[in-house]
């Protein structure tokens, strides 16, 4: 089949998923010289001189009888779904009606929001239980008993809607017949490509358009870093695009008007709609007379890691060359800015080393600090193959996630304790001399020193600290150092800590002690959780960075930029955004432009992020709705999401990709680099930039490790930077034949416990699988929303008896930045003293707990390890 394919020839075909055997549907049965029967294409390998006929008139009148076999029994579709029927389509191509000799009368299963399964259209081709199982590695579908009583089911029997499904919809988009398919599925009049603006990822994505909206979303077998795989926001949550709630105009504050939350108050009596003109006037007027009056630090800017490279690209220059300051930063400082930071130091780059797929060739993962069926459904899919196939999956989290259920061994570790089981591991590998002697001795620096600093870490007191029995340190430091390749994945349960930058080192260090650096199915892989932020950090959108990590105290790079960019660079290194919010406080940040980054929900210590801005003398907030940072803002500015551009992303394996336009922006909005240059024109200063591909082109001129990325080379899969030049295929795979930096360095590292006696509760918050960072997005997808549960704090069960609070309690939870009421619900995956709880809802704002408390190399805040205390609320 598939050499037919590549040769012109189109077989007929039901069942065939490429990558498995299936053979159910006898369909794409051919003729083969010297065999009296007909063979299935699908199955039969190619061999030098072998004659295949592919249509014919015995062919013709066979596949003929097939077809109409399959009518018979075949149901009615709903409106327009019958144009994704398969089936319908070869009834057609074959000249056969319908001509039904038995009852197609059944019951739809609409217990799902968003998938619709009709027994009568199902062929039981098994190509779902294929995807769900084998692709996802979820294991809901199934079929049951055989012949005229053959059946599909959902976990056994149950309704679609409460099976364990995690609606990542690989059913529907191989589902031949749509006897399962979306809801509100019709026919689009056009189909475009692009990559899903949600995790880091960064999946390839097929969209169906209909009258500039979209109308599905689907996957491509055989195309993308996901191979045709999405999880549910990939799926369903593209609908804030065409959502009323968009702005539209810029607003302007109306005067006299107090910064505070809207509430219920309409938008119209605390902002006027203004032209752009004036917008863009009022906003540079006012920049100039701040830094006029307090320095040209006064100003800072954050930039938006949902936007393009192209966008971020724009963003930093505006902040640099047109207002002169360094205060610029993204979203990585809430998130894996230890991990760039360390990865850099040891290794010469802060990014993932290994390309995803990576870990297939894997003979041990370790995954830590990583709920990755939720926040990276994808990457887990492959992760749970990967162990399928034979690899020794190592899972280490405070809380029993859905992955540790594929694990061979699961380490429940108490919270804040990495550092010392790491250190602990190494240790053990160093004392047994397991570790790779020759890659330490020819590739690496500063082993002595490191060694020095694990005196403290024995195994005794590693049991004792971290809740981890001695024999389980001995085994996982075992496998990872003998049953090589070793891949570590981690994501914030390991960076958002106070002592975060030395979490991320103890892992580094432990892959330059084994020698896991450069080598296919080995690696450092941390898991980006925002579609751009690894883009973010390319574009230089953070303090004492230019674009492509160049390094602005350097006079050359300093030279090369002044030269091309005509304008002086900012002398002093600026601020982090969590340092913007506290120098706000203190009066020397004056104005800020935030752009796509609704703060007062994802900085820690809500109630002092709104003092902040409340406290500015200008605040600028461009996003593509009115958000809660936005109804602080003395100027709102209407933005085109990424889906409304052409630009690029850089996903968590720094693949740049071309991110291509689905949809016209609403009437009035615009694309945020169009809108930099705009302003800048305003403050005087030309960026430059006319279109998107131009952007790039300046970057891949500045940046060595970009020099051969343009948007003509990025059109079919996209290249993974380092590329030095246009014959360049890219670099998979970083630091093969030693470290970028020249040697990889170990960096010592040392615990203290963090443990507070009054609060006796770690508070850990993190993602649901449906929802996305602050839901500005993904809570406009209404299958997604309806799929959501609502805002609960999670405990476990015995901390709730002994405090007193049953199933759905209304709870006070205490810390020492403030306190928030929820309802507890009882979760069986948490250890006695950890609670768990989202920042998606605005009902929950959880980040009035997360207290102002950093990690002290790159101010990234300790969003799993808030301490705290709980009463059972009255009333």
């Amino acid at each position: 089949m598939e050499a037919a394919r590549q040769n012109g020839a189109a077989i007929p075909a039901l069942c065939q998923y490429d990558g498995h055997e299936n053979g159910n549907c006898r369909l794409c049965m051919v003729e083969v010289k010297g065999s009296a029967k007909l063979v299935p294409s699908c199955s039969t390998t190619v061999r030098d001189g072998l004659v295949v006929t592919t249509d014919s008139e015995r062919l013709g009148e066979y596949r003929k009888s097939v077809i109409a076999m399959l009518m018979r029994s075949h149901g009615t579709h709903e409106g327009e779904k019958e144009s994704k029927c398969l089936l319908h389509a070869y009834a057609s191509q074959y000249g056969i009606k319908e001509s039904r000799t038995v009852s197609t009368e059944s019951v739809a299963d609409k217990s799902h929001p968003g998938i619709v399964f009709d027994p009568s259209l199902c062929i039981y081709c098994r190509k779902c239980v294929t995807a769900c199982n084998e692709e996802q590695g979820n294991y809901v579908i199934g079929l049951a008993d055989m012949g005229s009583r053959i059946a599909l089911k959902f976990d056994g029997g149950v309704p679609l809607g409460e099976s364990k499904c995690t609606s990542c919809g690989a059913c529907v988009d191989v589902c031949p017949t749509a006897a399962l398919i979306e809801e509100d599925w019709v026919k689009a009049d056009e189909t475009v490509k692009s990559v899903c603006p949600y995790c880091g990822v960064g999946c390839t994505v097929e969209y169906g358009i209909r009258e500039n909206r979209i109308v599905w979303a689907r996957g491509i077998k055989g195309v993308g870093v996901n191979d045709g795989k999405l999880c549910v926001k990939g799926k369903f949550g593209f609908q804030f695009g065409s959502s009323s709630e968009r702005l539209r105009k810029p607003l302007i504050r109306r005067s006299g008007i107090e910064k505070s939350p809207i509430g219920g108050r309409p938008v119209k009596e605390v902002f006027r709609e203004v032209s752009w003109e004036f917008a863009l006037h009022r906003i540079a007027s006012r920049i100039k007379k701040i830094q006029d009056k307090f320095g040209t630090d006064s100003i800072g800017g954050i930039a938006s890691d949902r936007s393009t490279n192209e966008d971020i690209y724009s963003f930093q220059k505006l902040m640099r060359a047109t207002l002169g300051t360094d205060n610029v930063d993204q979203s990585a400082t809430l998130c894996h800015s230890p991990s760039a930071a360390m990865l850099s130091w040891s290794l010469g780059a802060g990014a993932a080393t290994n390309p995803i797929r990576d870990v297939l060739n894997s003979s041990t993962i370790l995954v830590v600090g990583s709920n990755t069926d939720r926040a990276h459904p994808v990457i887990s899919s492959y992760i749970k193959k990967a162990s399928r196939q034979g690899s020794s999956l190592i899972v280490v989290d405070p809380r029993r996630v859905e992955l540790a259920n594929s694990a061979d061994m699961f380490l429940q570790i108490r919270p804040g304790t990495d550092v010392f089981l790491f250190s602990a591991i190494a240790k053990y590998i160093v004392d047994s001399g397991t570790y790779d002697r020759e890659y330490v001795r020819k590739f690496s620096e500063g082993f002595d020193e490191y060694l020095r600093s694990l005196a403290p870490f024995d195994l005794e007191s590693a049991e004792r600290i971290t809740g981890i029995p001695a024999e389980t340190i001995k085994k996982v430091a075992v496998a990872y150092s003998t049953a090589k390749p070793s891949s570590i994945f981690w994501t914030l349960g390991i960076t958002e800590h106070r002592n975060g930058s030395d979490n991320v080192s103890s892992l580094v260090n432990l892959a330059i002690l084994t020698g896991n650096i450069g080598i296919q199915g080995g690696g450092l892989n941390p898991l980006r959780g925002q579609n751009n932020v690894q883009g973010g950090a390319d574009m230089g959108a953070f303090p004492g960075s230019l674009p492509g990590y160049q390094d602005p105290t350097d006079e050359s790079v300093r030279q090369r930029f002044e030269s091309a960019w005509k304008a002086k660079l900012p002398a002093a290194k600026g601020l982090k955004s969590t340092e913007m919010i506290q120098a706000a406080l203190k009066g020397k940040i004056r104005g800020m432009y935030i752009s796509g980054e609704n703060s007062v929900r994802s900085h820690p210590n809500t109630s002092e992020v709104i003092a902040a801005l409340k406290s500015l003398d200008f605040l600028v907030v461009q996003d593509l709705f009115l958000t809660e940072t936005a109804e602080l803002a003395d100027v709102v500015l209407p933005a085109a999401s990424a889906m409304e551009q052409e630009g690029t992303f850089t996903n968590t394996e720094r693949r740049v990709q071309m991110v291509h336009k689905v949809l016209e922006p609403p009437k009035g909005a615009k694309p945020d680099w169009q809108i930099y240059s705009d302003l800048s024109q305003k403050l005087g200063y030309d960026l430059g930039f006319t279109e998107s591909a131009g952007i790039m082109r300046e970057m891949s001129e500045l940046a060595p490790t970009w020099k051969g990325i343009n948007y003509d080379r990025l059109q079919e899969s996209g290249l993974q930077w380092p590329v030095h030049s246009e014959n360049s295929q890219g670099t998979s795979l970083l630091h093969a034949g030693g470290a970028m930096r020249g040697k990889a360095r170990f960096r010592p590292v040392s615990w203290h416990d963090l443990r507070v006696d009054r609060y006796p509760y770690v508070l850990i918050t993190g993602r649901y699988r449906e929802q996305y960072h602050t839901a500005t997005m993904s809570s406009r997808s209404p299958v997604i929303t309806r799929l959501t549960e609502g805002p609960v704090v999670e405990m476990n069960r015995d901390d709730m008896k002994r405090e007193n609070v049953n199933e759905n309690d209304m709870i006070e939870v205490f810390s020492k930045a403030g306190s928030i009421k929820a309802r507890a619900r009882s979760n069986e995956n948490l250890q006695p003293g950890v609670m768990f709880t989202t920042f998606h809802f605005s009902k929950l704002p959880a980040n009035i707990l997360t207290a102002s408390e950093f990690d002290a190399i790159t101010k990234t805040p300790a969003y799993k390890d808030t301490r705290v205390s709980i009463l059972k609320a009255r009333g």
